[in-house]
């Protein structure tokens, strides 16, 4: 049996592939990791080089979702709260994703990043809001929970924002590739993150990830 030492355990010891199946080239591949400079703009998928990692997944994506898109219309299904966007639905972002029958392979999840960014947006369509309203880790956790039974397994879901939180190993999904976006000065880096639906077995004795960077979704 051909082997190589090439891929790398979670812990960073090398782990023996077997060349001859058909997975040997993904197998334990190391997460990706890079970073860009950009000028900073509201519209996150303006961003030049975020515009070529949220296309590089979509090029592989068959259905793809987007609950926070205000005007941007790279997913399938979008949504989002203010009714002055070109979004298909103006709903809140649950409710949204509780109401749709279909299975997504991809989400993109690019929400208000901080309290202030939440307050603004319900301001905007007239809803009045207090603090615990604007709490931007619980709104990212409903979202998420909501997302789950509509997420295919294997799915991706890109994350964008002020941290790496994203959906996470206790929702069963494993990080594939991270992209920093520096934008100069005392602006906050936009991270970029990309993970994949993984079910437990394959989370805890490492299952297929495909480099993205190299060989899409």
């Amino acid at each position: 049996m051909e082997t190589s030492t090439s891929g790398l355990s979670k812990s960073g010891c090398s782990v023996p592939i077997d060349k001859t199946k058909p997975e040997a080239s993904t197998l334990c591949r190391p997460m990706i990791f890079s970073r860009e400079w950009a000028m900073p703009s509201p519209d996150t998928f303006s961003i030049p080089p975020i515009a070529a990692f949220v296309r590089r997944y979509l090029e592989h994506s068959a259905i793809s979702v987007d609950p926070f898109s205000r005007n941007c219309g790279l997913a399938t299904f979008t949504n989002d709260l203010n009714p002055e966007t070109c979004a298909q639905t103006h709903m809140d972002a649950v409710a949204w994703l509780e109401s749709l029958t279909i299975r997504a392979d991809l989400m993109l999840f690019d929400p208000p990043y901080s309290p202030r960014q939440i307050s603004e947006c319900y301001k905007q369509v007239g809803r009045a809001v207090g603090t615990e309203g604007t709490q931007n880790a619980a709104l990212y956790k409903r979202v998420r929970d909501a997302a789950m039974k509509i997420l295919a397994p294997n799915a991706v879901v890109l994350s964008f924002g002020w941290n790496s939180s994203g959906m996470g190993k206790g929702r069963s999904f494993e990080l594939v590739e991270q992209m920093n976006v520096c934008h100069g000065g005392a602006h906050n880096d936009t991270i970029c993150i990309a993970e994949r639906r993984r079910d437990k077995a394959q989370l805890e004795f490492g299952g297929e990830m495909e480099p993205q960077s190299e060989a899409g979704t």
